[in-house]
């Protein structure tokens, strides 16, 4: 197993976890009184998408192209233990860190920092890890009704950003900002949701 094998296996195990702790927390603890707020965070999401073009886009797109479009369109089916709620994507498609072998045969990989606005309640402990589970899931199941028949071991990832941080040696909010700046510094194409709630779209703030 490659190193980024392992690190896309250990993601998605990170947020499959977070997304199930909160679910078993959330029958236990009341959150009623918590205020809801419009704020935003910001993960890395690892995909897979086909190497073979899609005939479907038109002739000047590109894959990346369409890969970020569909990631910004899955905003508005974010939702949470099966309630929906607004949310807003700017995506940021970058070079991938994956090596050629870490994607199935027919596939390649493809990698976007994604920010998402939301109205939550923030100061709740780890609820902006938990709006990044919600959002990576609506992503992920974007991508896989899109592109269907990518193997599960080779399925999408994605990290919270102080995580991915972390990794990397950025271990302050300094140091997580300037890998940020970096990274968006390499962007390829990016795109926005288009309709999402007129709550959370910055076009309103």
């Amino acid at each position: 197993m490659t190193k980024n094998r392992a690190r896309d296996r250990a993601a998605r195990a990170h947020m499959e976890a977070t997304g199930a702790l909160r679910a078993r927390a959330a029958r236990t603890v009341d959150t009623t009184a918590a205020e809801a707020t419009l704020g935003t965070t910001v993960f890395l999401l690892d995909a897979s998408i086909p190497i073979q073009r899609d005939h479907g886009i038109d002739d000047a797109a590109t894959m990346e192209e369409l890969f970020a479009a569909l990631v910004a369109r899955s905003a508005v089916f974010v939702e949470r233990d099966g309630v929906p709620y607004g949310a807003y994507f700017e995506v940021h498609v970058v070079p991938s860190a994956g090596k050629p072998g870490d994607a199935p045969a027919g596939w390649r990989n493809a990698a976007a920092i994604v920010y998402v606005a939301a109205r939550r309640p923030w100061e709740l402990d780890d609820e902006a890890d938990g709006v990044v589970t919600d959002a990576y899931r609506a992503a992920r199941d974007m991508l896989n009704r899109y592109w269907p028949g990518l193997p599960e071991e080779h399925g999408h990832a994605a990290l919270p950003w102080h995580l991915l941080a972390g990794l990397r040696g950025r271990f302050t909010e300094e140091g997580a900002q300037d890998l940020l700046r970096e990274m968006r510094e390499t962007t390829i194409c990016s795109s926005r949701t288009i309709g999402a709630d007129a709550d959370v779209d910055p076009a309103n703030w």
